[in-house]
């Protein structure tokens, strides 16, 4: 018996990083799944493998910014699989640089990709997750959702007004049984991260260091999470960002003193 048997889940963001290991994970406990991206190739490739191995797997081209192609999403997931019990608000994009030089097209992109999406997800799913009796709904955060970064206002504002919406989704839909939650990663190992490291002002080893952990995040881990925020043993977890960065952000070490 898996932990989601019976289950159907979308996964915005499908493939890669977060989502692909996301994918993989609920499949693996018994939920149907549906992938959603604009990277077809990386998309169909994963639904192919995964149906092979005996998981009920489907694929979807869908941009997140565009409420049309995210409500036909969320209704393949019920005219294919019936219902949908679990949302996981995951599609990103990366833009950035200081404040005055930033491109307003950029800027509208970042919040349209990582905030409003999540917003036209929930606008899709939850009427069907009410009248079903309830649900899961998780988003990809970060932890620059509640710390900041220079050059990156675009992707910080987004993360943080993405969390507020989490909360308010939690207060609004409670009593229908609908579960909404955020995830903050820290630095996890996917291709956008590479982005980062491309950039050459620090290295894998030294961003590795900055850690509680010594170590940087796999994104198996954090497919857990919403595997267990997704799952019935969450059931009293609501309104809540939690963070999964390694002890990233617990570490302002102003004195000097190594850890041990």
């Amino acid at each position: 018996m898996g932990r989601l048997d019976d289950r159907v889940a979308l996964v915005t963001g499908a493939s890669g990083g977060i989502g692909m290991a996301t994918m993989r994970r609920l499949a693996a406990e018994g939920a149907a799944v549906v992938g959603t991206d604009v990277v077809d190739e990386s998309g169909e490739k994963l639904v192919a493998e995964l149906s092979e191995g005996g998981a009920r797997a489907v694929y979807q081209h869908c941009d997140v910014g565009s409420l049309d192609d995210v409500t036909a999403a969320v209704e393949r997931a019920v005219s294919e699989f019936g219902r949908i019990d679990v949302l996981f608000n995951n599609a990103a994009t990366s833009t950035g640089g200081y404040i005055p030089d930033l491109d307003p097209e950029g800027w509208d992109t970042s919040l349209r990709v990582m905030l409003t999406a999540a917003m036209y997800g929930m606008k899709a799913a939850i009427p069907h997750m009410a009248a079903q009796g309830g649900g899961s709904i998780v988003s990809t955060s970060s932890i620059y959702g509640v710390v900041a970064s220079p050059g990156n206002a675009p992707y910080c504002t987004a993360k943080a007004g993405l969390i507020n919406l989490t909360r308010t989704a939690a207060v609004e839909w409670g009593r229908k049984n609908i579960r909404v939650n955020a995830i903050c990663p820290g630095v996890v190992e996917t291709p956008m991260y590479d982005s980062v490291l491309g950039i050459g002002l620090k290295t894998h080893e030294e961003i590795s260091a900055m850690h509680a952990l010594g170590r940087t995040i796999r994104p198996e881990e954090i497919a857990n999470l919403v595997l267990f925020l997704a799952s019935d043993e969450s059931s009293a977890i609501t309104g809540q960002a939690i963070v999964v960065d390694g002890g990233l952000i617990s570490d302002c070490n102003l004195t000097g003193v190594p850890p041990a």
